[in-house]
């Protein structure tokens, strides 16, 4: 019985991988930065005009790279500052990029030039804006919302704060705190959704994530209440169901994915999970993506209906590995290897999702250069309405049952098989 139930898991197990991986992968060049691809709450690339495009710092500054095939091709120099962390927002025709650099930051603007695949400082506004931060503060990331209002989220020491700018974003708000009392290691991440922003945040004294809505025009004050996103999956092991890791996407219903590490520190717990908020304001349960890995990241394709966890397998560098799900059913697969090696770290993508393709950077760490894939989908999906016959060959004697007996199953059926 026992060489039956073996060969009937390594026959499915196959099955489901030959079906969750990218149609394509195709490698990219190296490029020298001189920081790496953190942070995980930051989006350093962006799409437009058929092309993608990176913020990253080497020897000379910080530079706009636009990539050419396999390969990177020099456009801007944005600043002189080696060390920065950029976050990249895309608005129609401009791209605004916020470079974190510790407690005196940059925003610059940019146009793009239609017909040139190249950018300009943006017309409104040629000139870098200098942005003081509080020290303590780990990382920071920008938003713009639906009326053109640009947000900055950051954690203090103790506190979650976002500040505001109307265009052309040289003037900006003092600090609005959304939460205190979090660990000065904690982190946020900011989001655009349809019709408000939202910000999400670790607190691992508390154990616990939080999350606040602000609906688009109302008083920058005025925010919803702290959600505490799927509390209902929290449990008492370890350091608790929050880390500082998370990364969030948005589907154009207004469903929210964020990608999270937990504090659970225990193999017989997940450490890499999915939470997702539907749009009616409701969270599912904490869905368990790994039990080892760290700095994970979410893209979305939803031409494809799929998305992906993509997170390191090791601390300070290793295979980047990653999960895939359908979205109209949320469904956990197999862990698959994205770049294999021994010092591979910090996984970074645009705010935008895949469609019908998507740059994912990874930094090697020995060779300080920034690696990655160009990954695509076919755009295809399974229509929901298919039904599925389900075959079982088996080798050996005995029997296998299947729970429930039927002839077709739908798209997303659990089958439980039995052998006997």
């Amino acid at each position: 019985m026992s060489r039956l139930f073996l060969l009937l898991l390594v026959y499915l197990f196959s099955s489901i991988t030959a079906s969750a991986q990218f149609s394509s992968l195709q490698q990219i060049e190296p490029l020298p930065i001189t920081s790496n691809t953190q942070d995980k709450t930051q989006s350093k690339l962006f799409a437009h005009d058929g092309k993608h495009w990176a913020v990253l710092p080497n020897a000379t500054g910080t530079h706009l790279w636009r990539l050419d095939g396999d390969s990177w091709t020099h456009i801007l120099r944005l600043s002189t500052k080696t060390g920065s962390r950029a976050d990249c927002k895309v608005v129609g025709n401009l791209v605004h990029i916020f470079m974190y650099q510790g407690t005196n930051s940059q925003l610059v603007s940019l146009e793009y030039i239609p017909g040139s695949s190249t950018y300009k400082l943006w017309t409104a506004q040629n000139s870098l804006v200098s942005i003081s931060i509080n020290s303590g503060v780990e990382t920071a990331m920008i938003e713009v919302d639906d009326t053109g209002r640009m947000w900055l989220a950051y954690d203090g020491s103790s506190t979650v704060n976002v500040r505001w700018s109307d265009a052309p974003y040289t003037q900006w708000s003092s600090p609005i705190t959304l939460a205190s009392g979090i660990a000065s290691n904690d982190k946020c991440a900011i989001i655009a959704m349809p019709g408000k922003i939202g910000v999400f945040w670790s607190n691992q004294n508390t154990k616990r994530w939080g999350f606040k809505t602000h609906t688009d025009g109302d008083s920058p004050t005025n925010w919803s209440a702290d959600e505490v996103p799927a509390s209902q999956s929290a449990l008492n092991v370890g350091y608790g169901m929050a880390d500082d890791h998370m990364n969030l996407k948005v589907a154009s219903d207004g469903t929210l994915y964020c990608a999270i590490k937990t504090g659970y520190n225990d193999e017989s717990y997940p450490l890499i999970g999915l939470l997702v908020r539907r749009a009616n304001g409701t969270w599912d349960s904490l869905y368990d993506v790994s039990r080892l890995g760290t700095t994970p990241i979410v893209v979305l394709n939803e031409d494809a209906g799929k998305l992906r966890i993509v997170y390191s397998s090791r601390t300070y560098g290793g295979d980047i590995l990653y999960n895939e799900s359908p979205i109209s059913n949320i469904s956990i697969g197999p862990q698959m290897t994205l770049k294999e090696g021994a010092r591979f770290r910090d996984p970074t993508s645009s705010k935008q999702n895949f469609n019908p393709d998507g740059l994912i950077l990874i930094t090697n760490v020995d060779a300080g250069v920034a690696v990655g894939v160009l990954a695509s989908d076919d755009g295809s999906s399974p229509d929901p309405t298919d039904k599925f016959h389900l075959t079982i060959n088996t080798i050996g004697d005995g029997t296998v049952a299947k729970t429930p007996s039927q002839e077709t199953y739908d798209a997303g059926s659990a089958v439980s098989l039995t052998a006997t």
